[in-house]
């Protein structure tokens, strides 16, 4: 049974950014905002890429680039000879077109534009680059609940919010991507448009064993579990309950057991942000991921 350990996750190999603890309130603004920017570049690869059978084909990636203020989310490519991909700039939710390359074909400034005026614009500059979407583009969603979603425009992004989230997101990338390339079984980390989840899942069982069992390992916006946003870590199995579980106390963060379902660890951001010593934020979100990924393995692996 392979072990996660803590230093597995180690700072010196990642790009880490003192996280803020800014307003929460604030941030769940920015977030919400954010969401529904990334959900409009996302339908490129949703509506155009090669349908894949585990679905990535409507998640994105992270770029991070060189600085804290080049982080992109970036769709797949639409299929065919010239691929190209929706990508939105986490920093300004500036929504841009380009080539596979990283070249520009259109751009389209959300701040001052309402979000039916930012899907008309993706889905008009696809359609003129690459014809017709080869799925149903879906509808703009109403949750999470901001202003755009009832006709106002995008608002200038509050940079001290954006400031936090491209180093939540810049930071979770750089922790899951060393367990990407190290857990045998993990895939590539990716971002889910519509839940705004950035995650790698470990398959702890072969490919051609179904049902699987999974381990889920993330970060995800505001919601029931933690009204600020939090990182999780998702074991999944088909039978929800087994004798030899045993689901510990961690080290930092809980199980959040709900009646019928398997339990969900997470670690609310507020707790990260405790400390301002960002080696101390650093040990505490790789501890979380190591010890709830191993007792989730251990569960899993009990049968």
């Amino acid at each position: 049974m392979e072990i996660l350990r803590t230093g597995d996750l180690a700072a010196e190999a990642v790009h880490w950014w003192e996280l803020a603890g800014h307003d929460s309130a604030d941030l769940a603004v920015a977030w919400a905002q954010t969401h529904h920017a990334v959900r409009i570049a996302g339908l490129v690869g949703k509506a155009w890429a090669s349908p894949r059978g585990d679905g990535l084909h409507a998640a994105m990636t992270w770029y991070s680039g060189q600085g804290l203020l080049d982080g992109l989310f970036a769709s797949e490519p639409v299929a065919g000879d010239r691929p190209m991909r929706g990508v939105v700039r986490l920093w300004n939710l500036d929504l841009l077109f380009v080539e596979e390359s990283g070249v520009p074909i259109d751009e389209f400034k959300t701040v001052g534009k309402t979000l039916d005026d930012a899907r008309n614009w993706i889905v008009e500059a696809v359609k003129q680059q690459a014809g017709e979407a080869a799925r149903d583009i879906p509808e703009n969603q109403d949750k999470p609940e901001h202003a755009v979603t009832n006709g106002a425009p995008f608002s200038e992004p509050s940079q001290m919010a954006h400031a936090e989230l491209l180093r939540l997101y810049g930071n979770t990338a750089s922790v899951l991507e060393q367990v990407s390339w190290t857990v045998e079984g993990a895939s590539p980390v990716s971002v889910w448009p519509h839940s705004f989840e950035m995650s790698t899942q470990v398959r702890l069982t072969p490919k051609d064993e179904m049902p699987p069992k999974l381990i889920v390992m993330g970060l995800a916006p505001p919601g029931k579990l933690a009204a600020g946003g939090y990182w999780y870590v998702a074991p999944w199995r088909s039978n929800v309950k087994s004798e030899k579980d045993s689901w510990d106390r961690l080290p930092i963060g809980h199980w959040s057991k709900e009646e019928g379902q398997i339990p969900i660890a997470v670690l609310p951001i507020e707790d990260v942000v405790e400390s301002e010593d960002p080696a101390v934020q650093h040990d505490r979100v790789a501890s979380f991921f190591a010890s709830a990924f191993n007792m989730s393995q251990s569960n899993l692996m009990a049968e």
